[in-house]
């Protein structure tokens, strides 16, 4: 299951930088854009996505367990999930913003859209969270191994804390790179606007 996880995380980060570099290399039209963002919207509502979205927000943080990796993993773990969910508040009110409705198609044309810049910035904390996915990750095995050297009477501590890491980090992966999806279509569909 980690290496599953490495080489997903790894496949994605590939995407991502893939995204960017066709949303800068070719100029989508606006029907293609719609067609990517209604996909995205059928993405963002399906089962599976909202599933997510609900074990996000139910997930706790685990107790300190006396074993440093196992610590230092579930806080790192922590930090990419509070900024999961602060990004998760943040892309649909993006979306509003540059769409004009909600993603349940709610219509909505008195928000102020968002600047290129604010979309980029949020392209790039979605970058960096997806990189901290990943870099979190591949320190699993490592502290997987530290499991072993925890006394006895610490052993469901150190487990807990580590599946808590695991889950936290199969749940964020995926989300972020969602989100990601949607903000690059946000920020070729703001260009596509001011082109006209």
């Amino acid at each position: 299951m980690l290496k599953k996880m490495f080489y997903t995380t790894a496949i994605c980060l590939g995407f991502v930088f893939s995204i960017s570099q066709n949303c800068s290399a070719q100029e989508k039209t606006k029907a293609e854009l719609k067609a990517e963002r209604d996909a995205l919207k059928t993405e963002m509502k399906s089962k599976d996505a909202v599933e997510r979205k609900e074990k996000i927000a139910k997930l706790e943080p685990p107790k300190t367990s006396g074993v440093a990796s196992i610590d230092g993993l579930a806080g790192n773990s922590t930090s990419i999930l509070t900024s999961t969910k602060d990004i998760n508040t943040q892309v649909p009110e993006m979306y509003k913003r540059t769409i004009g409705e909600t993603v349940d198609g709610v219509t909505d044309v008195t928000v102020k859209k968002p600047t290129k810049e604010e979309l980029a910035t949020l392209a790039l904390t979605l970058a960096t969270q997806i990189k901290a996915v990943a870099d979190a990750t591949a320190s699993v095995a490592g502290a997987s191994a530290d499991v072993k050297t925890a006394s006895p009477m610490a052993a469901g501590k150190v487990t807990k804390s580590l599946n808590y890491s695991k889950e936290a980090l199969a749940l964020a992966g995926p989300e972020l790179q969602m989100n990601l999806k949607v903000v690059n279509n946000l920020i070729a569909t703001l260009k596509s606007a001011n082109n006209n």
